[in-house]
């Protein structure tokens, strides 16, 4: 407990003292405070040598994922220890325990206020990587047997999800730009449009990798992509957004493989009565 602590007094003064989160630095400043009183209830000693370390892989991290998730994941930790610690009390007084949950609510209500670009845009990026999960996973799903060839699949696959990206791109732009904000259009544009080719590109790789004969196992891999990336952005939307993992993750798994399925039998259909294939 004390570790974590100390990690997030790091944390928070690193975040403090940078210039790029104007908004956020009193809210660290702050928060940072708090971390200090914490750290002398809990009698925490001086930090260890590994620290730095953790704290430079903590940074790193922030950096790919966002402060505000890094933020609220330690506070969850932090919330989970405290759990613990007052099952089995761990020799601490509830006196200490109950100024620890006072400082933690503290720390949850000012966490509350910190403000992040990119989570302006989360709107945008689960468009984009929804539609893309949906439709290339359907349409690979469907390929795969009219095609029977991992190439084919893949090429037609890509082009279909190139020609996708953009055509979303366009229309998120031109949504935004008709409330009248140009920026934050051509912003919005971009994360649905990377969002989307960028989830292509993960779900017909298999296809590439694989020998042409071996389609069904390039379609199984690309399958288990598609639900790790919804398990992966689903955790990440919990944390960062507070977006109930459960029900997200269930609701685009079942849509996702659902659809997959349906264009599947409706490739074997066509393959099968109609004679049509590669």
């Amino acid at each position: 407990m004390g570790k974590l602590a100390l990690l997030q007094s790091m944390l928070y003064q690193y975040w403090q003292e940078n210039p790029k989160l104007v908004h956020n630095r009193q809210v660290y400043a702050k928060l940072a405070g708090v971390e200090r009183q914490m750290i002398r209830i809990l009698q925490a000693e001086d930090i260890h040598s590994n620290i730095r370390s953790l704290f430079n892989v903590t940074v790193f991290v922030a950096r790919l994922l966002g402060f505000t998730f890094v933020t609220q994941w330690l506070m969850r930790k932090k919330e989970r220890r405290i759990r613990r610690l007052s099952v089995s009390n761990d020799g601490r007084s509830l006196e200490k325990i109950g100024e620890i949950r006072s400082l933690v609510a503290s720390e949850k209500e000012l966490i509350g206020q910190l403000k992040e670009s990119r989570l302006d845009f989360v709107g945008a990026i689960i468009l984009g990587m929804n539609d893309a999960l949906v439709e290339i996973t359907g349409s690979v799903a469907g390929f795969t047997l009219s095609m029977s060839n991992s190439m084919m699949i893949a090429i037609a696959g890509l082009i279909a999800g190139i020609a996708a990206s953009l055509s979303m791109g366009a229309s998120e732009f031109m949504a935004e730009r008709s409330e009248g904000n140009i920026k934050k259009a051509a912003t919005a544009a971009i994360y649905t449009g990377f969002s989307y080719i960028f989830t292509v590109v993960l779900l017909v790789l298999p296809f590439f990798l694989v020998p042409n004969n071996q389609y069904i196992l390039a379609l199984l891999i690309t399958v288990m992509i598609s639900v790790s990336i919804i398990f992966i952005f689903s955790y990440y939307m919990d944390v960062a957004k507070k977006i109930g993992f459960k029900q997200r993750f269930w609701e685009m798994a079942i849509i996702c493989l659902g659809v997959s399925a349906l264009t599947f039998f409706i490739g074997f259909v066509v393959k099968t009565y109609f004679g049509v294939g590669a």
